[in-house]
């Protein structure tokens, strides 16, 4: 049964977007833009029912992955990528992971 992003708990859906963005790191860096289109979109979609912070976080985070995709697509994760994605994290309430090495 397909659950509208609109009719969910914010928590919810924000835990998918969470997981939106790790699906769309994992086929950025097999390269494989077309799978990593779907959780693009999704993480779009659920972005229109959250605060302007985080959509604007999800575009800043989106573009850069698109970027990276028609810039180099043999060095698919930077810094760049990964800052945007903590960026997102973080305006979403959740603490990125922290760098142990």
């Amino acid at each position: 049964m397909f659950n509208h992003p609109g009719l969910q708990l914010p928590i919810r859906s924000k835990l998918d977007m969470l997981n939106d963005i790790v699906q769309i790191v994992c086929y950025l860096h097999e390269g494989n833009r077309k799978e990593g289109e779907k959780y693009i979109l999704d993480l779009k979609l659920r972005s229109l029912f959250m605060d302007e912070t985080i959509q604007n976080r999800v575009l800043v985070f989106t573009d850069q992955v698109h970027f990276q995709f028609n810039y180099d697509p043999y060095h698919k994760m930077n810094s760049d990528i990964q800052q945007a994605a903590d960026h997102l994290i973080e305006a979403m309430g959740f603490q990125p992971p922290k760098d142990d090495y």
